[in-house]
């Protein structure tokens, strides 16, 4: 008995050692195979077992298994997958999207998660993760070339440039046609702001207006884009119907990220991400062959006294400012003989500087059913290709959610944010330091910048040395803002609940301007100062109800109020002559002016929705709002706004919802209309502190011996102003093939635009120039095309591609009686314009006479004969634009690639104009040899056979002064950013504290295809407002290099 129980023992010990030698632990990482973000809660069990584990916050398992076991890998939205183990350790798996039971859900209007495919107009979506692997301080800039219908124009290349983004187009004649931005439900500012002296409803401004001055940054700089879960935008009418008359242009909506409980997963997660950037100027358009000088002669730039000299016969004049001297190669005897050969500089090269950048951040977050929060904290350093300017922003996030109880929830979160903005003079006028570096000629050399004796060491007297201008002058904007909102969610019964949201975006902006003695162009000095405050509250109250009628048909129901304030108010101190160089106190100048304006308003609303289910298969939305604006007349302040969409799964009732081959179809239309309030203060006419002169003596400045005064401004109020009004029809097609391997989203849309609010002349015997009128109509008409899939998934290798397309008509279609243009900003000519019966932006100048079949018409001389009156020579808009993304993914490796494409569009390049005057631009290294312009003679109509000769005269004096030799093609072919990552293996992590770890590497604007004079030409003068393409004294773009480290804990 004792002999067969120690058998018994025996054997059983011998098969528990066998079964324990044979049972390993297998760990690894399951990612999303479209995106390739982690994906928490995945089921990972053993086949024929209940043995299992799920996937931690990012995507890990880690699981005990017996030999030869299969893995069952299953999630919400995924095709299930089996996996033998074999002898494998470590298995890492990537899960494909199951449109058969796939439920997309995206935020909508007012914060509400839809499922798209219930949708009846276009949202598009970028995840966070994308936004920040562009790796772009500016969120507007990470979102180029990723959207159907979105359109971003950057402002130039010194850090914190302002960014403009547009929707379908331009809808507004001289209102701003950006769309709303709205985060976690609130409503945030994201305009510029233009400082100093603003812009006037035509463009129009005084010194310090952008035209002189350059221009600020828009808000959307102060996000962070670490903080980012994802970004809706809501492209059409009825997508942004419910946000009512703030979104005419379409809504921007941001996801923060918030704390998420995770199975299997206990404390918190920590999160940390560092990155380090260079940016290279992209320089180019600037000839390198020719001297300073005249007519050939060579002059060194030197002050006479200071090592002036001029060769005989060039000028009197010993500070040239013009590069027509002699080629390097055919400098005289006699001016080596004097001074030696002159030498070849590059004054760009000279000047700027590599860029670095920082960026660190760390999140932590946590929950469990009850509670979860998010807090998040980061610093980002730029310092710009131009020397002493500067960016930088703290952010700090802390967001919370908690259950009250069985029926109430509560979330609360705040972001503040400062940013500090340091920048140099753009614009036209010699205060800019791009004319100081544009117009230097190659001889001369801007080191050193200043004399012995402090004063400023300048190739000409009429111009600065950009080098002196980035020591002693600059701009600057300190930022303080928080973001803030709390909402309660009371489920009052299974079928309906009350949400509040309440929401403050508020900031100050401290802006200085140092100008100092000695700068040309201000000879004495100045400097303002500038705090600009803004406050913005938003109340939503919304109460959902949703009805089941059958398992068929069922609906939702949504009844919300909202009221929205703003104020802004700027006070702004200007000082001139100051008296102690370099000392920026306002009681050192010796004039000192003040002003101070206040915008405040308060937008009521009313809104209701009802969304209709049939089968999941009819989807029907109908929206209505009523505003009530404190910008309009009393009596006539309340407006009306329906929109209705739907959505057709033409699939389902075809029986092909469980086909491979294609399981989703849906054809959606929508129509809607959207009213737009005016602005403050029209109704009345306003008072500005008078300023009069006579044009020869001086203008007397009020306060004039203690006695103020004030008059009338230029435009007359009108008190029976009504809203204007947008309306938009949209037709699109959702089809996915191969289990969404192939996707195609298309849509085609019209919109309409009436009752423009703007000014129109008025006869001055009213004592006005314009009036505010209600007038005009705006059209855009479009095509928005986006494909996307996985070409290519073999193992664990996978290709994933989405392009992007859009083509949009943006037509002034009429203006008002008697008013067939309108400036929107530049100079008498040239200028940006908008004229009655073409699309909006139409360059406007000097151009040359053509006959019916477009040719030339030239003159005896053989140049081409001029137009009887100025008149359209271009037009700002491209004819589409297109964004191509690929990702190549192998293991923990994954290589993406985004290809930016714009076709047409023209660019008044401005600069050229004058360094062409000036001889350093490169087209005149084509001096002194002939050209026989294609055209016929305007007396004979024979093709012409003149020739010309290009020398200093033909470049000054003809090809310099005349517009349209300078309207270019905007177009471009550009690697927007390539970014190379690889996450290491749990393998090598496993006896580490991390749990996950990513290094990167990312290339930005790298390469550019374009035939753009300065290679690049993304980039205006006039920043984020209407007047686009004007292109002048813009800091060059950059292309930068970007290394990352990202790690969990």
């Amino acid at each position: 008995m004792k002999r067969n129980l120690l058998i018994g023992l025996l054997f059983t010990l011998c098969v528990l050692q066998q079964a324990w030698a044979q049972t390993r632990t297998v760990t690894g990482t399951v990612r999303g195979a479209t995106d390739k973000s982690p994906l928490p809660g995945v089921n990972v069990v053993i086949k024929g077992t209940t043995s299992g584990t799920t996937t931690n916050l990012d995507g890990q398992y880690s699981l005990p298994v017996p030999e030869n076991a299969t893995l069952v890998f299953s999630f919400i939205g995924f095709s299930a997958q089996e996996v033998l183990v074999g002898n494998r350790a470590v298995i890492d798996l990537q899960m494909e999207e199951d449109v058969t039971k796939l439920t997309e859900v995206v935020v909508t209007a007012v914060g509400i998660q839809r499922e798209k495919a219930s949708l009846g107009y276009a949202v598009q979506e970028v995840k966070g993760n994308m936004v920040t692997d562009a790796r772009e301080p500016n969120i507007v800039n990470a979102l180029a070339g990723k959207i159907a219908g979105v359109q971003i124009n950057s402002s130039g290349g010194q850090p914190g440039s302002s960014s403009r983004i547009t929707i379908r187009g331009n809808s507004s004649v001289l209102g701003n046609n950006q769309p709303l931005f709205v985060v976690d439900g609130i409503p945030v500012d994201n305009s510029q702001n233009f400082g100093g002296g603003q812009l006037d409803g035509n463009g129009r401004g005084n010194g310090d207006s952008p035209l002189f001055n350059g221009s600020s940054s828009n808000r959307g700089v102060d996000l962070d884009p670490n903080i980012i879960e994802s970004i809706s935008v809501l492209k059409g009418a009825a997508a942004s119907a419910l946000y009512g008359s703030r979104a005419a242009n379409g809504v921007i909506l941001i996801t923060t990220k918030t704390g998420k409980a995770v199975a299997g997963k206990k404390g918190h997660t920590i999160s940390f991400n560092t990155t380090m950037g260079w940016d290279e100027a992209r320089i180019a358009g600037f000839q390198d062959k020719y001297l300073q000088g005249l007519n050939g002669k060579y002059r060194n730039g030197e002050q006479v006294g200071r090592g002036g000299y001029s060769e005989e016969g060039a000028n009197l004049d010993p500070r040239s400012t013009r590069a027509w001297g002699p080629h390097i190669d055919s400098v005289s005897q006699a001016v080596i003989d004097s001074i030696g050969r002159p030498q070849l500089y590059d004054p760009r090269k000279d000047f700027f500087q590599t860029g670095r950048s920082y960026d660190n951040s760390i999140n932590i977050s946590g929950g469990n059913e009850m509670f979860n929060y998010f807090t998040s904290y980061s610093d980002f350093r730029q310092t710009g290709i131009v020397p002493n300017s500067e960016f930088k922003r703290h952010s700090f996030l802390a967001k919370a959610g908690v259950t009250l109880s069985e029926k109430l929830k509560a979330t609360a979160s705040i972001n503040y944010v400062k940013s500090y903005n340091q920048w140099l003079t753009e614009g036209n006028g010699a205060r800019s330091y791009l004319y100081g570096l544009y117009f230097t000629p190659p001889s001369y050399n801007i080191r050193p910048y200043r004399y012995e004796d402090g004063s400023q060491r300048n190739f000409s007297a009429n111009f600065n040395n950009p080098l002196w201008l980035a020591e002693n002058n600059n701009l600057s904007s300190d930022v303080d803002r928080f973001i803030a909102n709390t909402t309660l969610t009371y489920q009052v019964l299974p079928w309906l609940s009350i949400t509040e949201r309440v929401g403050l975006d508020t900031y100050l902006d401290s802006r200085k301007e140092k100008v100092n003695i000695g700068t040309v162009g201000r000879l004495q000095g100045s400097m303002y100062d500038e705090n600009l405050q803004w406050r913005e509250v938003n109340s939503d109250l919304i109460v959902t109800a949703n009805k089941t009628f059958s398992s068929d048909f069922n609906a939702t129901f949504m009844l919300g109020n909202n009221i929205n304030s703003r104020f802004l108010q700027r006070e702004l101190q200007r000082g001139t002559g100051l008296n102690i160089p370099g000392f920026y106190n306002i009681q050192n100048a010796a004039l000192i002016t003040a002003s101070e304006n206040t915008d405040q308003r308060r937008l009521i609303g009313i809104y209701a929705q009802a969304t209709f289910d049939y089968r999941s298969m009819i989807f029907l939305t109908l929206t209505g709002r009523n505003d009530w604006s404190s910008t309009l007349p009393k009596g006539e302040n309340s407006y009306f706004y329906p929109s209705a969409s739907l959505g057709f799964v033409f699939t389902e009732p075809l029986g092909l919802t469980n086909s491979a081959i294609f399981p989703f179809g849906k054809l959606r239309m929508s129509y809607a209309a959207i009213g737009n309030d005016a602005p403050t203060y029209s109704l009345t006419s306003t008072y500005s502190q008078s300023n009069p002169g006579d044009g020869q003596r001086g203008n007397i400045q009020y306060p004039f011996q203690g006695i103020n005064g004030f008059e009338l401004t230029n435009i007359q109020g009108n008190p029976n102003l009504k809203p204007e009004r947008t309306t938009e029809f949209e037709i699109g097609l959702d089809l996915q093939f191969l289990r969404n391997r192939f996707r195609i989203d298309a849509a085609y849309y019209k919109r309409r635009s009436v009752d423009q609010i703007f000014p129109v002349p008025v006869s001055p015997a009213t004592g006005f120039i314009q009036r505010l009128t209600n007038s005009g109509e705006i059209s855009n008409e479009g095509l928005e095309l986006v494909v996307g899939g996985t070409p290519v998934k073999a193992g664990d290798f996978s290709w994933d591609a989405q392009i992007v397309f859009t083509k949009n008509v943006s037509k002034v279609v009429a203006l008002a009686p008697g008013v067939e243009t309108i400036r929107l900003g530049g100079f008498t000519s040239p200028s940006i314009f908008i004229k009655e019966g073409e699309k909006y932006g139409v360059i406007w100048g000097q151009g040359f006479k053509r006959n019916e079949q477009g040719k030339l018409l030239i003159d005896e001389d053989g140049l081409p004969v001029l137009s009887d009156a100025l008149g359209a020579i271009g037009n700002i808009q491209p004819d589409w634009t297109s964004g191509i993304r690929n990702t190549f993914s192998w293991k923990g490796l994954s290589l993406s690639a985004l290809v930016d494409i714009r076709k047409g569009g023209d660019i008044l390049n401005f600069d050229q104009y004058y360094s062409t005057f000036y001889g350093t631009a490169k087209i005149t290294e084509a001096r002194n040899t002939t050209i026989v312009y294609d055209g016929v003679s305007e007396s004979t109509g024979e093709p012409n056979t003149i020739p010309v000769l290009r020398d200093q005269n033909y470049w000054q004096n003809f090809y310099s002064l005349y517009d349209e030799n300078f309207v270019e093609d905007g177009s471009f072919i550009k690697v927007r950013d390539i970014n190379l990552s690889y996450a290491l293996p749990q393998t090598l992590l496993s006896k580490t504290p991390f749990r996950s770890l990513r290094v990167s590497a990312i290339g930005r604007n790298l390469f550019i295809k374009s035939d753009f004079s300065y290679a690049d030409p993304e980039g205006s003068l006039y920043g984020s407002s209407n007047a686009q393409g004007f292109y002048h004294s813009v800091t060059p773009g950059s292309k930068s290099y970007t290394v990352g480290l990202s790690a969990t804990f």
